[in-house]
């Protein structure tokens, strides 16, 4: 009686740690296999599920670089919203057209572990986190003297400063989401949810509107999609 009531404890065990293991790898993986098929790992009828998407919205699908880097990506169904947005650039404020947009980016990207910390989780906060204006400026400062090593003249290196500065000028960019994947991050100014599965990433695209918490909510559902899909 003790014999089998300890063997099925080991194999009770057993199966838990290789379950554990399997789901661990099984995620990131099956995130991997979907690199050049992002379409089918959100495919419309799953979106479709959360959201309407009108027959006007028309789909791009924009692959990888001469055959390669499929993790940049973007598979994206557009249709117009009337509304715009305000852009600075270049000292000039724009207004450029903000249509609605879900779909998928980036699947399988790894740009986070240019942190480089001890795990892939405390990489990708250390990535998607809000910057000082110290820290801006000293970043803007090692990049102006990169480019005038690589030869840049002033001119070049002072526009390509002051578009990065543009670019960046909102304090805060980014906004912790809890809750999805091993972490995730809500691209405020792009409308996109940065998802972390293993030591990768994939982003869902979501601008229905004007009110970031009904496309915060979009996106965390369809991401959800994705996660099931890659149990």
């Amino acid at each position: 009686m003790k014999k089998t009531i300890l063997s099925f404890c080991l194999l009770a065990t057993i199966n838990i740690w290789a379950n554990t293991k399997t789901t661990g790898i099984g995620n990131e993986s099956c995130i991997k296999e979907y690199m050049t098929k992002y379409d089918q790992l959100l495919p419309l009828e799953v979106i479709k599920k959360h959201y309407n998407v009108p027959t006007q919205a028309k789909k791009k699908y924009v692959s990888g670089v001469m055959g390669k880097k499929y993790d940049k990506d973007t598979y994206e169904y557009v249709w117009d919203s009337k509304r715009t947005r305000k852009m600075k650039l270049m000292g000039q404020v724009m207004e450029v057209p903000s249509p609605n947009r879900i779909g998928l980016k980036w699947v399988g990207s790894t740009l986070f572990t240019i942190m480089n910390k001890a795990s892939p989780v405390e990489s990708f906060k250390a990535f998607y986190r809000n910057t000082t204006t110290k820290e801006k400026e000293e970043a803007f400062k090692k990049a102006n003297e990169e480019m005038k090593k690589k030869g840049y003249d002033e001119k070049t290196t002072k526009t390509a400063t002051g578009m990065a500065k543009d670019l960046s000028a909102d304090e805060i960019m980014f906004k912790d989401i809890a809750g999805v994947g091993d972490a995730a991050s809500w691209r405020i100014k792009d409308k996109e949810l940065t998802v972390l599965v293993g030591k990768v990433t994939f982003q869902i695209v979501a601008e229905i509107g004007e009110n970031d918490e009904e496309n915060i909510a979009l996106a965390k559902k369809l991401a959800q999609e994705v996660l099931n899909k890659c149990k």
